[in-house]
């Protein structure tokens, strides 16, 4: 059995230091392909002959590899990688239903009924997989025996409920995110007057009175008003999907030092000891969300910590020419229950009247500057949260 190879070139016999990796990549390929569990369900001559029509192909991150509503051709053997399935909710907007990693396989339902894809299919990372066409699919089918068939319709009609539940799910949360948004626009509107009268108030106390003390009060009820506002509208445009980002380049060291100065208080009343690491260097973003994330993260290990003495620790430093920050505290860590879903809305643990709304929004402002967020954690080891950020 030997597989076709998307962009294949021979053009020299020599074998170089390239063509030797290519060769080994090749061969792990075909391997996989050998033990994928599609090939399973039937007996190994069937299998042999299936094989001999697939085209492995190597799709790229954020590579769409086919869309709603097309032609149903074939099926996909995920090799490497991640695939996400999703359905369209809007014009520019897909609900995510399902995901395809290695040894699984997709788009079998419209192969086997003839009808147009139902979904959207995307490599999440850089994929390998492998094309089966649908006519021999169709044609091993008609002619194996009971037990084959009926094996693919069973992993078929498992696969079928798993998505219908991820679908129902999906779609209740975005209805939640419809009204918060209407919520936070009727927030926003009658939040505005007392929060300004609150600001004005605290602004004219700074002018009478010039002590040290008074004039740091008075900074903080002018940051934390503006914070309220700023939070309540990250609401609405969480809910929207899109961020409107007032993009500064500020140094990592002074925009801690501000979050510090923010919630030192704070965290002395949870008597949690807040240690800044930062490394010198400069980064665009909008500095009031990235705060706001922070704060997020902080505020989660403080809450995890609950009334025992508590160590939480920002630090800083320069990779690939991106800037890292990592958030770490000493607490309990994250529940095994809860880590695949940590970053989705509505997912909470422990936190007394959580919402589930905070680490999605966190998610959500780092993506929107062209970053990423991940949690590193282990049980009774505390846990690590890193934000990969473009240096200025």
């Amino acid at each position: 059995m030997v597989p076709k190879l998307f962009c294949c070139n021979e053009s020299t016999s020599r074998v170089t230091p390239l063509a030797r990796k290519w060769l080994s990549g090749w061969q792990v390929q075909t391997l996989e392909l050998s033990s994928h569990q599609f090939f399973s369900f039937f007996d190994p001559s069937v299998a042999d002959e299936l094989r001999k029509g697939v085209t492995i192909t190597r799709v790229p991150a954020k590579t769409i590899i086919f869309e709603e509503g097309e032609q149903s051709d074939c099926l996909y053997l995920v090799l490497s990688g991640k695939v996400e399935l999703c359905k369209r909710a809007g014009e520019e907007t897909y609900l995510t239903i399902a995901f395809a990693g290695k040894n699984d396989f997709f788009g079998e339902l419209g192969v086997l009924d003839g009808s147009a894809r139902s979904t959207r299919a995307m490599a999440v990372e850089e994929s390998t997989v492998a094309r089966v066409d649908r006519k021999p699919v169709l044609e091993v089918l008609r002619h194996t025996t009971g037990k084959t068939v009926i094996d693919v319709f069973n992993r078929t009609i498992q696969h079928l409920r798993l998505i219908d539940e991820r679908y129902v799910t999906a779609v209740v949360r975005k209805e939640k995110l419809t009204l918060l948004g209407e919520m936070a626009g009727t927030i926003i509107h009658d939040l505005r007057n007392p929060c300004h009268g609150v600001s004005m108030a605290s602004v004219l106390i700074q002018r009478l009175h010039s002590d040290a003390k008074t004039d740091r009060c008075c900074q903080i009820i002018q940051s934390q008003v503006n914070r309220m506002i700023t939070m309540v509208e990250e609401l609405l445009e969480f809910s929207r999907g899109t961020y409107q980002l007032k993009r500064q380049t500020t140094s990592l060291a002074e925009l801690l030092e501000k979050f510090s100065f923010l919630n030192c208080d704070y965290l002395q009343q949870h008597n949690i000891e807040l240690a800044l690491q930062p490394v010198d260097v400069s980064i665009n973003v909008d500095g009031n969300k990235l705060l706001r994330v922070l704060q997020n993260l902080v505020y989660n290990a403080a809450d995890a910590l609950e009334a025992n003495h508590g160590r939480v620790t920002i630090s800083g430093r320069v990779v690939d020419n991106d800037v890292e920050i990592c958030v770490r505290d000493n607490g309990p860590g994250i529940p095994d229950n809860i880590k695949d879903q940590l970053f989705e809305p509505f997912v909470t643990s422990r936190k007394r009247g959580g919402t589930g709304l905070g680490l999605a929004i966190a998610k959500s402002i780092v993506e929107a500057h062209g970053g990423r967020i991940w949690c590193e954690s282990n049980p009774g080891k505390g846990a690590a949260f890193y934000l990969r950020l473009p240096a200025a």
